[in-house]
């Protein structure tokens, strides 16, 4: 799969179909229009593509409230390289693009640059400078510039319609079944496996320390989780927090490995977080954490081998 940062080297591609989306999260609403797009561009002999934008719109426009993203632009191209698109056009959002009025944006971009011949949104995309594009806007484009417009959604789990707001919004709550329900996969982070103070080691439960690139995290506390390495995929139990019973300054993420003893110091590892055990709370003593902790440890195996 292609990635296009600069649409000068993009060439001649047949029958271009495109989806169109910041494709945060790559969740089951993300999936089934990236999925029409292929489908469309297999009917018709051509290629599929999606355009989406770095850095996100909000991060540039209204950067103190922009949400926290859900996966790191690395993970986003790994899962959509997943779905068998022809490429990745990212198109590098500036202030100077968001000027840019509905009409110019489709005309220059999809049409003139892309070639599109078929366009997939989602039902609430929006587009353009103050977001005045959106699922009927490119309807009308599509009549007048001579390319088939095809709106998907809203889709629905559990009664939920899905959304990267919606998804974040579990995250934050700790409800991690939920959100992977809407995401079609268990929530992860990715991150460097850094030294900490060693605290897990003197009371038996060597963890290890995972500096997250991921923006979005679940609130403190103890979590049933998933280590996947460049060599496998390995049960654990991750707790979230701040260590209240040692003091501790910074919040960190720590990762106890099942039956593991490899040295993975330096290593970009992704942690799947399956479901929350409980809230992070201090004990009275060290002891009593690792009592603690041997309880949670059995519960995340249930949670795992379920």
């Amino acid at each position: 799969m292609e990635i296009i940062r600069d649409l000068s080297t993009l060439g001649q591609n047949p029958f271009p179909v495109v989806a169109l989306g910041n494709f945060d999260g790559v969740h089951v609403g993300h999936q089934t229009i990236l999925k029409s797009a292929i489908e469309r561009a297999v009917a018709a002999g051509g290629s599929a593509w999606a355009i989406t934008f770095d850095p996100l719109p909000a991060k540039i426009l209204n950067p103190q409230h922009a949400p926290r993203l859900i996966l790191t632009p690395q993970d986003k191209h790994e899962l959509l390289r997943g779905f068998g698109l022809h490429g990745v056009i990212v198109l590098t959002f500036s202030r100077d693009l968001s000027m840019l009025s509905p009409d110019d944006f489709v005309r220059e971009y999809l049409v003139n640059r892309v070639g599109a011949r078929i366009v997939v949104v989602g039902h609430n995309v929006s587009f353009g400078h103050a977001r005045a594009g959106n699922a009927e806007v490119m309807r009308r484009l599509g009549r007048e510039l001579g390319f088939e417009t095809v709106v998907i959604g809203p889709i629905e789990r559990d009664g939920i319609a899905v959304s990267s707001t919606e998804v974040r919004e579990m995250i934050t709550a700790g409800d991690m079944r939920r959100a992977a329900a809407l995401l079609g996969r268990p929530h992860f982070l990715r991150g460097t496996v850094v030294r900490g103070r060693e605290r897990g080691r003197t009371i038996g439960f060597p963890t290890a320390n995972i500096q997250s690139l991921t923006e979005c995290l679940p609130p403190d506390g103890v979590y049933a989780t998933r280590v996947a390495t460049e060599e496998d995929l390995f049960p654990s139990i991750t707790n979230i927090g701040m260590r209240p019973t040692f003091g501790e300054p910074e919040r960190t993420i720590e990762a106890h490995i099942f039956d593991f003893n490899r040295d993975i110091y330096g290593s970009e590892v992704k942690l799947e977080i399956l479901e929350r055990i409980r809230p992070e709370r201090k004990f009275e003593s060290a002891q009593a954490l690792a009592a603690q902790i041997a309880s949670d440890l059995q519960r995340a195996k249930q949670i795992l081998a379920a």
